[in-house]
């Protein structure tokens, strides 16, 4: 492993929603033992957490503003810290991540151009998206699949606002009902002749199957390795 006194700590914004910040930090340590080989405490990585209780803006922009604020003051404080990289745990708020971008120089490692290029190393031509409807009309993941010729298709309209509610339902913790909902949306998509399933919000890996038909990108998983691939310096930004 190549670990040392110079692995600087990975930066984490997190807290849109909670279950999400938590499920990413589970996988990173996970990962780290699994795929980085840590074994002793001193080898797992050092993580700065800031949670952040921002208004919901993942279906309702009315409050991006405010929501903003909040982020950039908390980018601007855990920059305080010699971080080697700052990771957000949530893909709607990389709407604004250039807006975040500005008050660091600390570098991000952004999700969906994460997420794009594992597509690409895949193999894949033609995804399907499942995010939420702030992401899906802002075109971060349209536009960074297009930049690696890889075709996306969306859920209609219906079936956008119901991801938006799927969301705020597992915000909520109310998990019940939300996998059959949204396995409905990804069936749908699958008929579209799409290779894979973006999970395009870190809210929906807790509760889409793992055992589904087509192969599945997880914005989290994606994320949590990304970020341990820059601390355990395997990979320069």
């Amino acid at each position: 492993m190549n670990m040392n006194m110079e692995n600087k700590p990975i930066g984490i914004i997190g807290g849109m929603g909670p279950d999400a910040s938590v499920r990413l930090y589970g996988q990173m340590i996970e990962m780290a033992r699994d795929e980085f080989k840590a074994k002793e405490n001193h080898e797992y990585p050092e993580i700065v957490l800031q949670s952040v209780p921002v208004p919901e803006f993942f279906s309702n922009t009315k409050r991006m503003e405010e929501a903003l604020t909040m982020l950039k003051d908390r980018v601007e404080k855990i920059s305080e810290q010699p971080l080697s990289c700052i990771g957000v745990a949530c893909n709607t708020a990389h709407v604004v991540l250039a807006d975040l971008e500005e008050v660091t120089e600390i570098p991000f490692v952004p999700i969906p151009e994460e997420v794009a290029r594992e597509a690409e190393r895949k193999g894949f031509k033609r995804v399907g998206l499942l995010a939420s409807p702030t992401t899906i009309l802002s075109g971060v993941y349209q536009t960074e699949f297009l930049n690696k010729n890889i075709e996306i298709e969306l859920p209609d309209n219906g079936g956008i606002e119901a991801i938006g509610e799927i969301i705020g339902e597992v915000v909520a913790g109310e998990f019940k009902h939300a996998e059959v909902k949204l396995l409905m949306i990804a069936d749908l998509l699958k008929e579209k002749k799409v290779e894979a399933i973006v999970l395009g919000c870190t809210e929906l890996p807790l509760v889409f199957p793992k055992n589904y038909s087509l192969p599945i990108l997880d914005s989290v998983d994606i994320l949590a390795r990304s970020l341990l691939t820059r601390y355990y310096q395997r990979e320069e930004i």
